[in-house]
């Protein structure tokens, strides 16, 4: 939806839950939807296609397909949707970037509710906080060089991470950037096309750089950061409520 074909490829497609719902009734209205093929396509969810995760918060489905050259059935979409938190900013409609193939589609591409680009970012760098996965250090260098609403996003992560209960530390952060060898390559080098050059050491200076803006936090956002407990809900909702402001760059 932001970068097209030039990302890497995704293994699994992800959602957000904007509100309460059952998950079984949304599996039931897929099932009836898929009931007849489209565009030849035929779609299936197996008893086993579904789960949900042991904490109630998030679930996933993985429909399978077939069609006139791929009869197995065995391809599935994988289809993960999270309940764990409402998303910070308002969600945005946007086309689906141009690609080289939708003049040949019989039908006309589909406008999708999106998370705003600094919400993708602190998401994105939240879970590079938490784990160490290159598709993550490869996804926030796409942007590390590009012009970023600085102070959102870090005010963004900063909500995020203290929502997750975990204390946000810029510098065990940007720490992760110090050595390219600390990643496994290979698993990136699976998803990204093959005339894409991966060069690591770039790609973590890029990351480096980039992001150094979030060693510049406020005083508030700091008192945040230290709030493992959360026990500061005035001063969360206060910086949570100003982020829609700063969106609008009304702040």
């Amino acid at each position: 939806m932001f970068i097209g074909s030039q990302g890497r490829f995704s293994t699994d497609l992800d959602f957000t839950g904007l509100e309460e719902h059952d998950h079984e009734d949304v599996i039931l209205e897929m099932m009836r939807a898929f009931e007849e093929p489209f565009q030849g396509i035929k779609f299936d969810i197996p008893g086993e296609g579904y789960y949900k995760t042991v904490d109630g918060i998030s679930w996933g489905v993985n429909p399978t397909y077939s069609h006139e050259w791929n009869k197995s059935a065995e391809s599935e979409i994988r289809l993960q949707i999270s309940r764990r938190e409402t998303p910070t900013l308002k969600p945005e409609p946007r086309p689906q970037l141009e690609q080289s193939y939708f003049k040949f589609l019989p039908f006309a591409r589909a406008e999708i509710n999106c998370l705003r680009l600094p919400e993708i970012l602190a998401e994105k760098i939240r879970a590079c906080y938490q784990r160490a996965k290159p598709r993550d250090v490869y996804d926030l260098g796409v942007f590390a060089t590009k012009p970023l609403n600085q102070s959102l996003i870090r005010r963004l992560v900063v909500l995020k991470l203290w929502q997750a209960r975990d204390v946000f530390e810029p510098d065990r952060f940007l720490q992760k950037f110090s050595d390219s060898k600390a990643f496994d390559w290979d698993d990136l080098k699976q998803l990204i096309r093959k005339n894409q050059p991966l060069d690591p050491a770039t790609l973590v200076a890029d990351c480096l750089r980039g992001y150094s803006f979030l060693e510049k936090l406020t005083p508030e956002e700091t008192s945040l950061t230290k709030d493992r407990h959360q026990r500061e809900q005035a001063l969360w909702e206060k910086l949570r409520d100003s982020c829609t402001l700063m969106a609008e760059n009304l702040f």
